[in-house]
């Protein structure tokens, strides 16, 4: 995945906080650090019912988005970057999540977006 201004990324397990991988420069100069703190974040998101869809049935979840987070991507911008979490569905647990870190300068969101969606939806981990 070729983006104008990624700074770097990583593939993460949300529930641990551990990067899987990662490629380029670490938000914070330390990709170990950067995991546990979008983790922290990412699961603040999926967890908490206010970011439950519009329409979602309460009770048990149905075999199709059961195991996957409610929310697909957390956006965080700052004056000089942006931090795209986009969670990862997957046949298990639903949890990974892959964070692209961007130059706000050089960057585009709304094709990061994109791009991130089309690339976790291709994405096999098993």
């Amino acid at each position: 995945m070729r983006l104008p201004g990624v700074r770097g990324a990583a593939l993460v397990d949300w529930t641990s906080g551990l990067a899987l991988g990662t490629v380029g420069d670490a938000a914070g100069n330390d990709h170990e650090t950067a995991a546990a703190e979008t983790a922290e974040l990412a699961r603040m998101a999926a967890e908490h019912p206010t970011f439950t869809p519009v329409g979602a049935a309460e009770g048990p979840p149905d075999a199709k988005h059961g195991k996957n987070p409610p929310v697909e991507d957390v956006v965080v911008t700052t004056r000089t970057c942006y931090h795209v979490l986009r969670f990862v569905e997957t046949s298990f647990d639903s949890s990974v999540l892959l964070h692209l870190w961007l130059d706000r300068a050089d960057g585009n969101l709304a094709l990061a977006r994109l791009r991130m969606r089309d690339l976790t939806e291709r994405l096999v981990l098993e």
